[in-house]
């Protein structure tokens, strides 16, 4: 055997040598056949003949390095025709396959050939190492001219390796590589320019998915960037790029400033982008500029693009067709799953929608996975995605507001992906039972190492001057280790989902309120509305050909925004309504609160309001008043929180019960969550307008529990509650929880009061919704007698508080129910009016129309005003049977009366034929239930009326009263079956006492003769029975300005600030009074 490089044909050696050229797919014997899979290497071969090597000649182990020399040293245009059309001509490729083929011919060998495995499994082994050294010298810049290559290839230089990774004739999935080739060459070029070659190739994976749809190729590049952050050296690299944070030097971003300007002027010739821009952006040097923040943030970072590819409306994007602001993502989602939504069979929307949750889940599982191998890792690339997701964050901050301005936000998708892989990322601890959430510390947000940038957020419970403070604390209070993974991820996962999923859902609210006015105007019959609206407009008369095409293409406008509400409400469905999605964000908020209430009680109860609950109920069956648990003044830690967790805690609490009951999948998810840490926190906040200032974000937790209200018993299928059955597990979520059984009912009282002056723009009109809201609250809670014990102990523990609350009960109730009353007779005469419809078409057009249009909106507000006033004098009804002495007081007993009296004669007195209208049921106006329900607090009143107090009151209203009213209500009562006979005949005992009060006040009044203007109250001007003294000096009677201050707490005539406790009793002058009272009785002979 010739011991320099001949191998005898048979041996061991022969067989490694085959392995090895089919491998490397080279030979040192020439095939005679162009076609030949193996490339000859002639000149090698020639040189070993030379070197005196004798045929057959083959490539051994000791022989591989230098014919990969010879073989990477061959150029293209010496290969045979064959070859020069195959994909690994080019070195790059080749040396990869052969990487490749080396680990299959490895994992091929039989272990029970013991010899030949050894050596063959040496000689693979030097031919990976091979590969990658070999490959470091191609792909380094400063050696890429080291060996031949094609012209392509060159040019392409690093990005070589992406042509490799997704090159679809590979034996590998696109965007991925070799097994193990990555982690060895990053080993062994780790200190020898590493970056130089692979940062460009990182910094290339972006622009391979930002015009990708999910119903497009998107996961060859996730699947790369993956790959590529597995490995914690290259991770290290791809966090310091200068564009992992977007990071550009001042002459590139002068340049695309310049650039986008340009693009902006000649884009805003588009209808669609215009509009979008609004009219004002021509001349908006901050939107001529282009995309900026978070739109920028979206477009320039490293992981931006990716987190970008999804399926919800992206209105930049699609308005401009990716030109400006966004990347239009192709294949389109709207148009692919959605077009012409309507017409599509049920099935086919399914399995679309099905479809693209598949996919966006693939894409959220691969950022997760790219994501959390990069915190794996630690140090530099564990703060880097920190970082980054707190950067977009902060650079979409405008998200949170009202109106998003597209070109300086992120897209939905692109926050919506970051909010759940946060959620992803939070999975260890979103487990209460763990505790691992005591390591999220409150005092984050106001620390000067906050990531988050909250200075424009409304804080929870702090003053302006204490959110002044946010970001000054003392070194000394800052954690010396600082704040922790959990710590920081649970405050940006928070911030992630008030900027994205949360956000995403109140634009779907929103939307579904859009399409249900749209779908209002487009009732039958609206294009004849619209086109004669339109040439009623018109000053010339009849419309022109011009006219009516321009009348028909605005119809069509109006049509096509139809389609694009409905499209992409069904997009933001798909998305928001996935059942995964909603109760990984159900396991957040139920995390939330339950470290809210931890934080709230500063850290007594990490329970989540099981300690509490148990210190309630004691305190409940002592039989005292129930105090709230919670310490005064709240402590910073819980007042610098952002408002916006307790805000979008309940915005998704209420889509979820409310907007994804109709998924079955969701529904049954839904059903197997606990409620009671909720429940909890939303109790003990609630009344509290220390710990929540907003008092509107307070009614929010009124409208969550109202929707979790648990039904009727007694209709169980719902039938008489629009399909809203009994819930038994909802009732034991009420009736089971001891913290809500007794301080639910004292919440919502208080609450109700303090939305009196809530301060919101609508707050006159928002307080009668919110107040409507609480009286559904309390018509069930009123039911269950832990609760009615609790409403009773209240009023008479805290009786001032209890005579506002009934006060403003009063107010409301005459408020809407005068409204109501008075409008109906205006629908009535809209129905006479449009009855004959010959005389009625005979009107002018203009006139017809703004009369329905006023018509319309008149019943709306009635039927609206109604059900409102309804609740009120309900609520009335059933707490005065039980809870009458706060109505009998002096400073509440006379208004009642005066209410009771002016709506009886409403509902009994002659003008009651005024009230009738042809539809009462569709407007909510049920006259007999009204006058029920007036009867049945009249009762009430008159059964608790030891000492006449509500006699002498309803006899002293000389405005409504009218004894003739009284006889003709027990009649009404009587014929239609109201009442029992029991209640009417109590109903004419009332009526009796009060026409022998009234005669025998008329009769004291005529005795009395002219009261002296001393005894007079200055306001009322009727004679004091009480007077008090106010400190500006001024008198009044008790019962007026105690009713005056329920409503209003300054003095009536210097309005300075009073209050109950600020009266003294004016002795001197009462004694007078009856003085003289006595002294004009005697004078008429009486005593």
């Amino acid at each position: 055997i010739w011991t320099g490089t001949t191998i005898i044909m048979g041996t061991v050696d022969a067989r490694v040598a085959r392995v090895l050229e089919q491998a490397f797919r080279i030979t040192l014997t020439d095939p005679g056949d162009g076609a030949s899979e193996l490339l000859y290497l002639q000149s090698l071969a020639s040189e070993m003949v030379v070197e005196g090597a004798e045929p057959p000649l083959m490539v051994s182990g000791d022989l591989l390095e230098r014919a990969l020399f010879a073989r990477l040293s061959t150029p293209a245009e010496d290969m045979s025709q064959w070859w020069k059309a195959d994909p690994e001509a080019a070195p790059v490729t080749w040396l990869l396959r052969s990487y490749h083929r080396c680990r299959e011919e490895s994992r091929r060998l039989n272990a029970r050939d013991a010899d030949f495995a050894e050596r063959a499994t040496s000689a693979l082994r030097q031919g990976l190492e091979l590969c990658v050294n070999y490959s470091g010298l191609l792909l380094n810049p400063a050696m890429a001219d080291m060996f031949p290559q094609p012209q392509a290839a060159k040019r392409r230089g690093v990005l070589q390796l992406l042509d490799v990774m997704f090159d679809a004739s590979s034996p590998w999935e696109p965007g991925k590589l070799p097994d193990g080739f990555l982690p060895e060459f990053a080993a062994r070029f780790g200190n020898e320019g590493l970056e130089d070659m692979l940062g460009p190739v990182v910094d290339e994976l972006p622009s391979m998915v930002k015009a990708v749809s999910p119903l497009g190729d998107f996961r060859g590049p996730l699947t790369a960037l993956c790959l590529f952050v597995a490995v914690k050296s290259i991770a290290e690299i791809i966090s310091k790029r200068p564009r992992w944070l977007a990071r550009e030097d001042a002459a590139n971003a002068d340049r695309r400033r310049s650039e986008s300007e340009q693009r902006m002027r000649q884009m805003m010739a588009i209808p669609a982008f215009a509009q979008l821009m609004g009219p004002d952006a021509m001349s908006d040097p901050s939107m001529l500029a282009g995309p900026s923040g978070g739109r920028a943030f979206e477009i320039d970072s490293l992981l931006g693009p990716f987190f970008a590819c999804h399926s919800l409306p992206d209105g930049m994007a699609e308005a401009t067709g990716g030109a400006i602001g966004g990347f239009a993502r192709m294949p389109s989602v709207r148009e692919q799953c959605f077009k012409d939504y309507e017409k599509r069979r049920a099935g086919e929307v399914e399995a679309s929608i099905s479809a693209l949750r598949s996919n966006g889940a693939t894409i959220v599982d691969g950022l997760y996975a790219a994501t959390y191998a990069m915190l794996r890792h630690g140090g530099e690339c564990r703060d880097a995605v920190v970082a980054w997701m707190a950067r977009y964050c902060d650079v979409n901050r405008g998200r949170g507001k009202m109106q998003i301005r597209e070109l300086e936000c992120g897209s939905h998708g692109g926050a919506t992906n970051l909010s759940s892989v946060a959620l992803r990322l939070a999975q260890p601890f979103l487990n209460p039972g763990s505790g691992k959430f005591t390591k999220i510390d409150p005092n984050y947000v106001r620390s000067r190492r906050c990531r988050l940038d909250l200075s424009d957020e409304t804080r929870v419970a702090a003053q302006h001057d204490v959110v002044e403070s946010v970001g000054t604390m003392p070194e000394s209070e800052e954690p010396a280790d600082g704040w922790g993974f959990i710590c920081e991820c649970f405050h940006i996962a928070a911030r992630a989902m008030h900027l994205g999923y949360v956000k995403c859902v109140n634009e779907q609210v929103s939307l579904y309120q859009e399409i249900g006015r749209r779908q209002e105007h487009m009732r039958p019959g609206w294009e004849e509305e619209t086109r004669a609206h339109m040439a009623a407009s018109l000053p010339g008369g009849a419309p022109s050909e011009f006219q009516r095409m321009q009348m028909e293409r605005q119809i069509e406008q109006i049509r096509n925004e139809m389609e694009e509400c409905k499209t992409s409400f069904a997009l933001f469905q798909t998305v928001l309504d996935d059942p995964k999605s909603v109760i990984e964000t159900m396991q957040f908020y139920r995390l939330a609160a339950t470290w809210l209430i931890w934080v709230v009680t500063q850290g007594k109860d990490a329970s989540g309001g099981s300690v509490l609950g148990r210190e309630v109920l004691a305190m409940g069956e002592s039989g005292g008043a129930v105090k709230s648990p919670l310490s005064s003044p709240p402590p910073p830690s819980f007042a610098l929180l952002p408002e916006y967790l307790f805000e979008d805690m309940v915005d998704f609490l209420l889509y979820a019960y409310r907007f994804v009951q109709g998924n079955p999948a969701t529904r049954h998810a839904l059903d197997g969550e606990r409620l009671d840490e909720f429940m909890s926190l939303f109790v003990l906040l609630l009344g509290n307008s220390e710990y929540v200032k907003n008092p509107y974000l307070r009614a929010k937790f009124v409208e969550i529990l109202m929707t979790w209200l648990p039904g009727d018993p007694d209709d169980p299928d719902g039938m008489n509650r629009g399909g809203r059955g009994w819930n038994p597990r909802m009732a034991d979520l009420f009736e089971g929880h001891p913290l809500a059984l007794n301080s639910l009912i004292p919440a919502l009282l208080r609450l109700y009061v303090d939305i009196e002056f809530g301060g919101g723009s609508n707050q006159f009109y928002d307080k009668f919704n919110i107040r409507n809201q609480i009286g559904h609250l309390c018509n069930y809670l009123w039911r269950v007698d832990s609760y009615k014990r609790s409403w009773k102990t209240l009023a008479e523990a805290d009786i001032p508080f209890y005579i506002r609350f009934i006060n403003m009960l009063v107010n409301d109730a005459i408020f809407l129910l005068d409204d109501s009353l008075k409008a109906l007779p205006e629908v009535r005469q809209f129905e006479r009016d449009s009855e004959n419809q010959l005389e009625w078409a005979q009107r002018p057009a203009r006139e017809r129309r703004e009369r329905e249009n006023a018509n319309r909106q008149n019943e709306r507000n009635l039927r609206n005003e109604l059900t409102l006033a309804r609740g009120h004098v309900r609520m009335m009804g059933y707490t005065s049977r039980e809870i009458a002495a706060p109505f009998l007081l002096p400073e509440m007993v006379e208004r009642i009366a005066a209410m009771l009296n002016y709506f009886l004669l409403y509902l009994a007195g002659p003008e009651r034929r005024k009230l009738k209208v042809k539809d009462p049921e569709k407007l909510g106006w049920n006259p007999k239930e009204l006058l029920s329900m007036i009867t049945e607090i009249y009762l009430n009143l008159f059964n608790a009326d030891k000492d006449e107090v509500f006699v002498t009151a309803i006899a002293a209203d000389g405005r409504s009263y009218k004894d003739e009213v009284f006889v003709e209500t027990s009649n009404v009562l009587r014929q239609l079956g109201l009442k029992s006979n029991h209640d009417i005949s109590r109903f004419d005992e009332l009526a009796e006492r009060v026409r022998l009060v009234a005669a025998a006040a008329e009769e004291e009044e005529a005795d009395l003769g002219e009261i002296p203007d001393d005894f007079l109250d200055p306001v009322m001007y009727t004679l004091m029975t009480d007077p008090i003294k106010l400190p500006s000096g001024g008198t009044m009677d008790r019962a007026n300005i105690l009713r005056h201050l329920l409503t209003d707490e300054t003095d009536p005539f210097t309005r300075q600030p009073l209050k109950a406790e600020d009266l003294a009793p004016d002795t001197e002058l009462k004694a007078k009074i009856d003085a003289w009272i006595a002294e004009r009785k005697t004078a008429v002979g009486k005593t």
